[in-house]
């Protein structure tokens, strides 16, 4: 499999005069273009032996990353010409509601175009956010022991304590230098990205799925994690630890007439990296948005907490509630903000950005012809797209 990106772009900044007529800044202009290339061949192997299941998997990589800003005749390039990723799962069934498991395996996650790119937000005067065109991938190994008990048709619950060992692991990072405009000799910040040392992170996940009636279900997630950041090869960081927990609740209810209702919440306490949407103590690399915001790791302070909700309707119809209208509404309480803390010897800052607030969606599905229901079951409540080898880029 290949994956291949070729950027040219261009970025213009201009100023508003007394006047009012908006000026071209020659020198706030930015020009950079950069490609990046990624190939890849996977196997597995799985076999299973009475109540003792395994599967193997190799994954070798060669990719290359190469970029230049016209607009200062630099260069920057990053090569693996080859990187291996293994993996390893383990299941052993102890009766017909019991099971553990053991799973292993490497990924690697990809800057970002928006953490490569070294263009200036200046929607914040006070402080100017620009990409960093010398990221480079960070990579994850990460253990995993779980235990499984379906104590009845109603009730499973989901126990997974895990570590992860991250290296180059990408970190929001804020610096003092001076001010781009040339028409001021001040000095001002900027937010960018890096990449630290590394970072340990190890913890517990629960995961409840119970059927309290016939018409109402719930699962819930609780994960306690602690994060350790290795930083010190980056200028006004250091070392940080923080311990820090999640709770997600899911609440599932059917309604006459082939309506449903689903109703989510979810609180993340204070922490160095966000929890991802599955838990397991992630954290969102190089998908995090520049100027959208949402959270990014970070080594000079903390993510204040942050909670939301969601809810979303929907009516089936048609044979066999072949066709489906949803209606989804994001944040219907405006609660989702992504604030941080940063300190340094040289400032203190807070900052606070939304990012997509209250989204509503209206979805039509129709499915027609046969469907493999068996294409998308999991051994697992929470699923197997960790699992399974894969290509996307900046989330691997």
């Amino acid at each position: 499999r290949m994956a291949y990106r070729n950027y040219d772009s261009n970025n213009d900044n201009f100023l508003q005069n007394q006047a009012g007529d908006y000026v071209y800044i020659p020198a706030l202009n930015v020009k950079y273009k950069y490609n990046d290339v990624v190939y890849a061949a996977y196997t597995t192997y799985s076999r299973q032996v009475k109540n003792f299941s395994f599967q193997l998997g190799l994954r070798a990589e060669s990719s290359e990353y190469n970029g230049e800003l016209l607009t200062k005749m630099q260069q920057f390039s990053n090569k693996y010409p080859v990187s291996l990723f293994p993996s390893l799962f383990i299941t052993q069934k102890l009766n017909k509601k019991e099971d553990l498991q053991l799973n292993y395996s490497r990924k690697v996650n990809r800057p970002s175009f928006f953490q490569l790119i070294p263009f200036i937000d200046f929607s914040d005067s006070l402080n100017l956010i620009v990409g960093n065109p010398n990221l480079v991938p960070e990579f994850t190994n990460l253990l995993e022991f779980s235990y499984q008990n379906q104590f009845n048709h109603k009730n499973t619950v989901l126990v997974n304590m895990y570590g992860r060992l991250t290296s180059n692991l990408i970190t929001r990072f804020q610096f003092k230098d001076a001010n781009p405009d040339p028409s001021k000799a001040d000095s001002i910040l900027f937010t960018s990205y890096a990449n630290a040392n590394k970072s340990y992170n190890y913890g517990i996940e629960l995961t409840g799925k119970n059927k309290l009636t016939g018409w109402w279900d719930i699962t819930t997630n609780l994960n306690f994690f602690n994060v350790i950041i290795k930083a010190e090869n980056l200028t006004g960081a250091e070392s940080i630890e923080q311990f820090s927990w999640f709770v997600k609740l899911n609440n599932n209810i059917k309604l006459p007439a082939n309506f449903s209702i689903q109703f989510t919440g979810e609180y993340q306490a204070k922490s160095v990296v966000p929890v991802n949407s599955g838990g397991r103590g992630g954290y969102g690399g190089g998908g995090g948005g520049m100027f959208g915001g949402g959270s990014q790791p970070t080594a000079q302070g903390y993510i204040k907490p942050v909670y939301g909700a969601d809810f979303s309707i929907r009516k089936d119809f048609l044979k066999n509630n072949a066709a489906s209208v949803t209606l989804q509404v994001s944040d219907i309480f405006r609660t989702r903000v992504y604030d941080t803390y940063a300190e340094t010897n040289f400032f203190i800052q807070e900052n606070s950005r939304r990012r997509d607030p209250q989204i509503v969606r209206l979805n039509f599905n129709w499915r027609f012809g046969k469907f493999d229901i068996a294409l998308f079951k999991r051994k697992n409540m929470k699923g197997e797209a960790d699992n399974m080898p894969g290509m996307q880029q900046g989330g691997q």
